[in-house]
């Protein structure tokens, strides 16, 4: 599977222009392409989702990665993309170990009969991805793609994309149409031939759409953020399901070593909207046995579970709240949940009337680097499946409160109007909730204690196997090792069992 490390760049609509072959010159210096999608930006991913330990040193700046350098710039320009320091370190990855530079085209790149660029340093895999891949259209091993060889001068690839091509033996041969590429890729895979790859003037022969990518209007060509966004919840509705992130999210509490007052009824809501006049709001209610400092690490939270991807057009989240100081936290695709290795904001002070927050992006505790290297992920909306806003013993006394209210939760960008894949329900047994969608397994344990997740495959033979003390609250988990296939899924929490199908394409 692979993992992306997005840069988080925001943008205006760029005007569009028929006359252009043009993807990017770079020479704007920024990260968006000119191809016209409001997301069409230029990140890198790496190898660590399929357990490899693959790494390069590009730097980061307020949007994400930095991929748009000086360093990469082809002859007299003054910038190119690249991916500098590239170390491959296969780890646990059964297959070769790579680094991506990549591309996204939300809006295709209908009428392209050839991509040419200038490159200069490591051999790498020109890849176009199509809409569809992540869902089973495609897999991660058979994309179209053709290899070329490393280069340490510059030089000009002319790749007419009749050349990209499948390889054999990973699956069913799908014919590659231009106009459903939402991605191109740059990979590095197996032996880097140089500890860099930079790539500059990249255009499509044929291709109509696009325009440019600095702003419209002229003048400062830096990605701005956009004004517009999108309501999660306001909690008018009176109720503690957020129907904005799709049919299964909804809202609740967890405790770990503090505690609250609210109350959950027997169908499993907790007592959390609190209305005042014409607005409603969500509230923790009489929060205690959390002290500054506590080696125990106390916490308690409010937390809202929905599928990953559901964020992706998100650019950052913005939330009114009133009462104790706090963080907001999110479950990322990659990193293990409830081991503290969870992205977090910068922590919010105690405030007795309403504040309004937006949280762009978050990041990991310093101290994962050293004691859980495998487990940094950079982050992005996109990778997002669990958001909570937390009260913990890193807040200082003075910050610390009795109560936490938040309310009018919104999505800066855009939310899809409908969930794209329902999440298959299942009948839950009394200690625990589970859902599968894909090879992803959500759940919520509604009492803490020892959870035991096991994978068959068709012959009965455990294929992927982890037993956990957990906490009650919602998790996900990823069955990333698994190949293509069909497997059986069984959770076991004390004597309640639950086995579910999982079709892995």
């Amino acid at each position: 599977m692979k993992k992306k490390i997005l840069l988080t760049v925001c943008a205006t609509a760029a005007m569009v222009s028929a006359q252009t072959a043009n993807i990017d010159d770079f020479e704007d210096g920024n990260g968006l392409a000119s191809t016209g999608g409001k997301n069409d930006a230029w990140y890198a991913f790496n190898d660590k989702n399929d357990k490899g330990a693959s790494t390069y040193t590009n730097t980061e700046d307020e949007y994400g990665l930095v991929v748009v350098i000086p360093e990469a710039a082809a002859g007299g320009s003054k910038y190119g993309a690249g991916l500098t320091g590239i170390k491959l370190v296969q780890g646990d990855n059964p297959y070769d170990p790579y680094v991506t530079l990549g591309l996204n085209v939300e809006g295709g790149l209908a009428g392209c009969t050839s991509i040419s660029y200038k490159y200069k340093g490591a051999g790498h895999n020109l890849k176009a991805v199509m809409e569809g891949d992540e869902k089973g259209g495609l897999t991660e091993y058979n994309r179209h793609s053709k290899a070329l060889n490393g280069s340490t001068s510059w030089s000009t690839a002319t790749v007419p994309v009749s050349s990209l091509s499948q390889d054999a033996g990973w699956g069913t041969e799908v014919a590659l149409k231009m106009a459903s590429v939402v991605q191109l890729a740059w990979e590095v895979k197996g032996e880097a031939s140089a500890d860099y790859l930079y790539i500059d003037d990249v255009n499509c022969t044929g291709y109509a759409g696009g325009g440019s990518s600095t702003n419209p209007g002229g003048g400062n060509d830096t990605p701005t953020k956009p004004s517009s966004a999108a309501v999660i919840d306001d909690f008018d509705d009176g109720n503690t399901t957020a129907e904005n992130l799709g049919k299964k999210a909804y809202w609740y509490l967890y405790k770990a070593g503090g505690s609250f007052t609210n109350t959950q009824a027997a169908d499993e809501s907790w007592d959390m909207v609190v209305k005042e006049g014409t607005n409603s709001y969500l509230e923790m209610k009489g929060i205690s046995g959390i002290t500054p400092g506590d080696t125990t690490y106390p916490s308690v939270g409010m937390e809202v579970a929905f599928d990953v991807s559901t964020l992706s057009g998100c650019t950052a989240v913005q939330y009114d709240y009133k009462g104790s100081g706090h963080h907001m936290r999110a479950s990322v695709t990659g990193v293990k949940a409830d081991a503290g290795y969870e992205h977090v904001a910068p922590d919010q002070a105690k405030s007795a009337s309403w504040k309004t927050v937006t949280v762009s992006t978050m990041t990991q505790p310093e101290w994962v680097a050293d004691a859980a290297p495998s487990s940094i992920v950079a982050f992005s909306w996109a990778k997002v499946s669990k958001l909570t806003w937390v009260v913990d013993e890193k807040l200082t006394a003075a910050n610390l409160g009795t109560d936490l209210a938040i309310d009018n939760v919104k999505c800066v960008g855009t939310l899809p109007t409908a969930t794209k894949d329902a999440i298959r329900s299942v009948a839950a047994p009394s200690s625990f909730k589970a859902a599968l969608q894909g090879n992803t397994l959500q759940m919520t344990v509604v009492k803490s204690g020892l959870v035991k997740v096991q994978v068959f495959d068709m012959m009965g033979q455990v294929v992927e196997s982890h037993s956990e003390n957990m906490a009650a609250g919602s998790f996900v988990h990823t069955f990333n090792a698994v190949r293509s296939g069909s497997y059986v899924v069984r959770v076991q929490q004390g004597s309640a069992v639950k086995t579910m199908k999982m079709q892995v394409r």
